[in-house]
């Protein structure tokens, strides 16, 4: 101060400080980085993860697709067949086969990362938006269909109690009727048809556990009415979840190689 130096001294001070301020900035911004990166680590781990799951996911589809495929397919099938049928002239074993099986598998989604990244809050880091909205999209469209099948579950279970009124089940040979899955090309219905087993149980055919053919209508009429209420499921529903799915795979490939 004697010497008039203040203004030297307090521009080095200045100096000093702007020296640790920049160096507290680039430590944080450093540390940022880091954690970022850490971040973006873990969300790229989250994205293979669910893709996996999305794949595994697309499995299951196809057989529950199938199923109801079946069930519609033996639906129109049992309605062309009783047009114009008088009592003596319906089978009890052609009724069972139309209406053996009427629920179809539930769905069992792989969760496990959509919870991840739902839970972790990584859905909020994620930077390209379409991606965003596919992963919500597919996650609100999987809990969607769990609510469809419950509600198919229930119209089944009431399908059910009217059919067990109409069709005899008591066939001795019910597992060798049952075993006639999809093998091939052909619905299991279709090959039990063409089959030996059926020309056999045919002409000693079990007795219908009614006479009266309005309850035989109204029984038919209700499976096809319910299971043809099922067919959005193949027909737009699930291919609408795959194309999400396909849309999410893409995009995690694009933005996570």
């Amino acid at each position: 101060m004697a010497k008039n130096n203040l203004g030297t001294y307090f521009w080095y001070a200045m100096g000093e400080i702007l020296l640790v301020v920049v160096g507290i900035v680039i430590a944080l911004q450093i540390d940022n980085w880091n954690d970022e990166r850490v971040e973006q680590r873990e969300i790229r781990g989250y994205m293979l993860n669910l893709v996996a799951d999305i794949e595994r996911d697309f499995e299951m589809l196809k057989v529950i697709e199938h199923q109801i495929n079946v069930k519609t397919s033996k639906a129109d099938s049992l309605d062309r067949y009783m047009q114009g049928k008088t009592i003596e002239e319906i089978g009890n074993i052609d009724l069972f086969t139309y209406m053996r099986t009427t629920t179809y598998r539930p769905y069992a989604w792989n969760r496990a990362a959509m919870e991840q990244i739902k839970n972790s809050g990584a859905l909020r880091q994620i930077k390209n938006q379409d991606l965003v909205n596919r992963i919500s999209q597919y996650d609100a469209l999987t809990l969607h269909l769990d609510e469809d099948y419950n509600g198919d579950l229930n119209a089944m279970h009431r399908v059910e109690a009217a059919v067990v009124n109409v069709v005899n089940r008591n066939y001795p040979n019910a597992e060798e009727i049952s075993d006639f899955e999809d093998d091939s090309e052909e619905y299991e219905y279709i090959a039990f048809l063409k089959s030996a087993l059926y020309r056999q149980i045919k002409p000693d055919d079990l007795p219908l556990l009614t006479s009266d053919i309005n309850q035989i209508i109204s029984a038919t009429n209700y499976f096809s009415i319910v299971v043809n209420r099922m067919s959005p499921r193949p027909e737009r529903e699930i291919p609408r979840l795959r194309g999400f799915g396909e849309d999410i795979i893409k995009l995690v490939e694009t933005e996570y190689k």
